[in-house]
């Protein structure tokens, strides 16, 4: 196992062609020709554009390469001599004289991806403030292989693992062969599987450097699903000549002439995929401190999306060129592939933009496969029989990632075949090539082949394998036609099973300037018609965005303006423009991302994030139609009355019809108007006749409705004399230890529920305050506000958009039908908002909220809170706002059936929780969105008859 890197010194063309200045200003980084300011190339990677938030900071790289030269000027800084270890020498106490180092190629590596910057001296690293780890190997030593494996292993402790070696032989790294086979797969699963938390360490390959001697495709270092290959590139845009191409290689970056260290403070232009690969492994540093909860799956597909095809060649001449898949994420369509570049030219802006808004996190332990295997007895015979065809069937609904393929067949002359893999969607990509002057290129047979052409397909379908024999007069040593037999054929497919209907669909610069005329067409309209959650990521476009879900208007994205059919979207990532963003009746989420945004409030419980940069949200209404408020934890809540409350954050401005308020002023306004908003002490309409009966007391009625984990309707029937809304069941305890009893049931004055007192209201918008006893409080008909005092009240606030604030004392209140905000206050309140969106806040005490039908806001406030949620409300998603599992709020689900067929996930995404729920018939549902802290650590902790419970 060797490294080959071609070192060719060239001449340095004249400076007179900038196209702009450099970030930094040391002497040699117009050298760097895939930066900005070099007059050497037109090709950019774009990284300056998010150097000023991330240069790598806190990421480790590991270099598992020859003996790096960590005294060298530009790499001292970066280099961090407590975390390195020699292989080759067994010792994690290394020192070295640097004009004794006889292979520069660890430091040559080195250099490009941590060379300091604005020294004044040398070259640039791409990501200089990233912590730089080497992991010495010798090439040369007879157990090399040994110390490459373990090497692999150590890059667990790891972000990042840049690998700029490959086996000298094609299929000699053949996992399926042999012990040391088994141990190389055993320890790239290791570190995908255990590295940064089970994460998964990124690890990075060069693709190879033997141009048409072979294929990266023939190294199973190269073409695993856990490692990610990089083939190189020219300063003019062509594939580099030795560039080894394959289905397997992800993406290109720069691999000729490329400047960089060498050992005793040296510098010269080199050559190979080598010097590709940890550009790569910087780019992928930038993305983890930008987002570091990224799964390494995570970081393939972003590098994928966001290389660029823009300024490419067709690719090397023995290759297949261009081709576009059956994906439809990518700029409203497929995703560019070539064998030579993978998916284009690594682009370090949108990968990072990308990352930044990344909210899934994809790795070893949430991938799925599937495998088909079809046995056969096809011959292949030279002359006579030269094409065999095989039909492999995938029934598992899986996005695909990595496709593999392995082939029990027995042919000598592999040098002479052509085999392709073709999708359902129509992808074909060549496996194994007919090689100009090749005979043999090795033994094939039980070698596992990969493509990454399909990133995006579904997977289920008619797979084609396809084998020709391009050399018709092929024969054996007899004189006789070469023949050879097909026995067996595995496909196997690693991807993702869940979310599958949640679509991303992402748009970058390269819309407008790739694609016209009828593709151009076509790739303008977005209609999403599976369902699921749905999300427009513009994050990487540089211009301004107009995205409007509503319909209200056209939408625009890179300059092109765009046929969006909203209904079935619901949230929306822009980039670095000033942006407008238009939401819809949805609960949407927006992240406005950089510029001077505008995001226009719409109805539904969303999330609206600004960003960076001058934002404004803008509010179709009054400001006194507005109400909102700052929860405990600091979050800001906002919303137009008698509809769902939004989250916000990162807005500078808030624009009203009447007013224009900075976020202090509108946060200081609703602190100080509250009192406006909801009145504390407000007196009963004078029109409004009450009678309190204090002698005798009354009975309270009988209530008729059935209990709400029944699924019945939660709404009060009307009668002659008001009856009490039955209470949902808060009792918790079970025959079960638990350390979590939480027994809400509310008290009351007297042993059997009855209260002391007994308002109601007429028909029209009432305002009701308790008496200096336990009172029943009825609104009735209209919008009305009603108030308790410090005993333990009940408020019901039937039809209408009421309000209804509880004062001290432990209070029921419920809402009934119609928008409503419910207001605990003091004390161990029940909140039952019934049928609406409503909003409910619990304040001080040990709370049970229950938001009921219709998408509702909870929030706990202080105290042990109990979020209530029953599964004869599906449909409708509530939020809560302020979870804290660390102060005891827990979560119960009722209406579970009998046979507890339902299974229940928290789903992590980074920014919020949600609670899913999945039924035996294979429907899934969104329960809630849970904000604040703890939730994705909830476990069962009760079960009853027909209620669980989380805590």
């Amino acid at each position: 196992m060797t490294a080959k890197a071609l070192i060719s010194p060239l001449a340095i063309a004249p400076t007179s062609d900038l196209d702009s200045e450099p970030y930094f200003q040391d002497s040699d980084i117009r050298k760097s020709w895939y930066l900005a300011g070099s007059p050497r190339s037109s090709l950019r990677i774009d990284v300056e554009s998010v150097w000023d938030d991330y240069q790598g900071e806190g990421i480790k790289i590991g270099v598992l390469d020859s003996q790096i030269d960590f005294l060298h000027t530009e790499l001292s800084r970066a280099y961090d001599t407590s975390l390195d270890y020699s292989f080759a020498e067994g010792t994690d106490d290394v020192t070295i004289r640097s004009s004794r180092l006889t292979d520069s190629h660890g430091t040559m590596v080195a250099g490009v991806i941590s060379a300091e910057g604005d020294n004044g001296y040398g070259s640039v690293g791409i990501a200089q403030d990233a912590t730089l780890v080497g992991l010495a190997l010798d090439y040369s030593s007879a157990d090399v292989v040994a110390q490459a494996i373990a090497g692999i292993r150590a890059g667990a402790e790891l972000d990042v693992l840049n690998n700029s070696w490959s086996f000298t032989s094609n299929f000699a790294d053949n996992f399926a062969q042999g012990s040391d086979g088994a141990e190389m797969a055993a320890a790239l699963e290791f570190t995908a599987s255990t590295g940064r938390d089970g994460l998964g360490t990124s690890m990075v390959f060069a693709a190879g450097n033997v141009g048409t001697d072979g294929s990266s495709n023939y190294h199973n270092f190269q073409n695993s699903p856990y490692t990610i290959a990089v083939g190189a590139v020219d300063r003019d845009g062509d594939a580099s000549y030795f560039t080894s191409i394959g289905a397997n290689v992800l993406l290109s970056a720069a691999g000729s002439s490329v400047y960089t260290t060498l050992p005793d403070e040296e510098f010269n232009n080199v050559s190979g995929t080598s010097f590709a690969a940890p550009a790569v492994s910087a780019v992928i540093a930038l993305m983890l401190e930008a987002n570091p909860e990224l799964g390494y799956r995570d970081i393939q597909q972003i590098l994928a999306i966001s290389a660029q095809k823009v300024g490419l060649g067709e690719g090397s001449a023995h290759g297949d060129g261009w081709l576009t898949n059956g994906a439809d994420n990518f700029n409203g369509g497929g995703m560019h592939f070539s064998d030579s570049f993978g998916y284009g030219f690594l682009n370090a802006h949108d990968a990072v933009r990308l990352a930044e808004t990344w909210n899934k996190q994809q790795t070893v332990e949430n991938r799925a496969t599937t495998e088909v295997t079809v046995k056969t007895d096809a011959a292949l015979v030279a002359g006579t029989s030269d094409h065999i065809s095989v039909e492999l069937q995938v029934t598992d609904e899986i996005i695909a990632e990595h496709v593999q393929l392995s082939m029990n067949l027995s042919w000598s002359l592999t040098g002479d075949l052509d085999v392709y893999l073709t999708s359902p969607d129509g992808t074909t990509v060549r496996l194994v090539y007919d090689l100009p002057d090749v005979e043999r290129v090795g033994k094939i047979k039980d070698f596992a082949f990969t493509s990454v052409a399909s990133m995006g397909e579904m997977a289920a379908g008619t797979w084609t394998l396809d084998i020709y024999n391009r050399n018709a007069d092929a024969t054996d040593r007899n004189g006789d036609a070469v023949t050879g037999l097909l026995r067996e054929v595995t496909l196997t497919v690693h991807g993702s099973d869940e979310n599958i209907y949640d679509d991303v669909y992402v748009y970058t610069d390269e819309l407008g300037e790739l694609y016209d005329d009828a593709e151009l067409a076509e790739r303008s309209v977005l209609s999403d018609t599976d369902g699921g959650l749905d999300t427009i990521n513009a994050s990487a476009v540089t211009s301004n965005s107009v995205i409007d879900l509503s319909g209200a208007r056209a939408s625009q994205i890179a300059g092109v303006q765009m046929d969006i059919d909203g209904d079935e979207i619901e949230n929306i990532f822009s980039g670095d423009g000033d942006d407008l963003l238009v939401g819809n009746d949805a609960d949407n989420w927006f992240a406005a991302g950089r510029g001077n945004d505008t995001v226009a409030y719409s109805a539904g419980s969303d999330t609206l994030e600004g960003g960076a940069g001058e934002d404004t949200l803008s509010f179709e209404a009054a400001l006194a139609s507005v109400t909102g408020f700052l929860t405990d934890a600091g979050d800001f809540m906002i919303g137009l009355i008698d509809q769902g409350l939004s989250l916000v954050s990162g807005f500078e401005f808030f624009n009203f019809w009447d007013v224009t308020y900075s976020f202090e002023e509108i946060t200081s306004h609703f602190d100080g108007a509250e009192e406006v908003v909801t009145p504390t002490d407000p007196e009963p309409e004078t029109e409004t006749e009450t009678e309190t009966e204090t002698d005798p007391i009354p009975e309270t009625p009988e209530t008729t409705e059935p209990e709400d984990n029944s699924g019945a309707e939660t709404t009060p029937e009307e009668t002659t004399d008001p009856e009490t809304p039955e209470e949902p069941d808060t009792d918790t305890d079970t025959d079960t230890d638990t350390d979590t009893d939480t027994d809400t049931d509310t008290d009351t004055d007297t042993d059997t529920g009855s209260y002391v007192a007994v308002i109601e209201g007429n028909a029209g918008d009432d305002r009701l305050r308790a008496d200096d006893v336990a009172t029943h409080i009825i609104g009735g008909e209209g919008d009305d506000y009603l108030v308790g005092q410090s005993h333990n009240d009940l408020l019901q606030g039937d039809t209408g958009h009421d309000k209804l604030r509880a004062g001290a004392g432990a209070d029921y209140l419920y809402g009934g039908e119609g928008n409503d905000t419910l207001l605990g206050e003091e004390g161990d309140d029940l909140l039952f908002g019934g049928v609406g969106d409503d909003i409910l806040r619990g304040d001080e005490g040990n709370d049970t909220l229950y938001g009921g039908a219709g998408s509702d806001n909870l929030q706990g406030g202080e105290g042990s809170d109990v979020f209530v949620f029953s599964l004869s409300d599906l449909g409708a998603m509530d939020v809560i706002s302020d979870f804290n599992l660390l102060e005891g709020d827990s979560i119960r689900i009722d209406g579970i059936s009998a046979d507890q067929s339902e299974s229940f996930k928290f789903v992590d995404d980074g920014r919020s929780t949600y609670l899913e729920m999945h039924g035996a018939d294979g429907e899934s549902y969104v329960i809630a969105r849970i904000l604040g802290q703890g939730a994705s650590d909830l476990e069962v902790s009760q079960l009853t008859a027909d209620s669980l419970f989380f805590a």
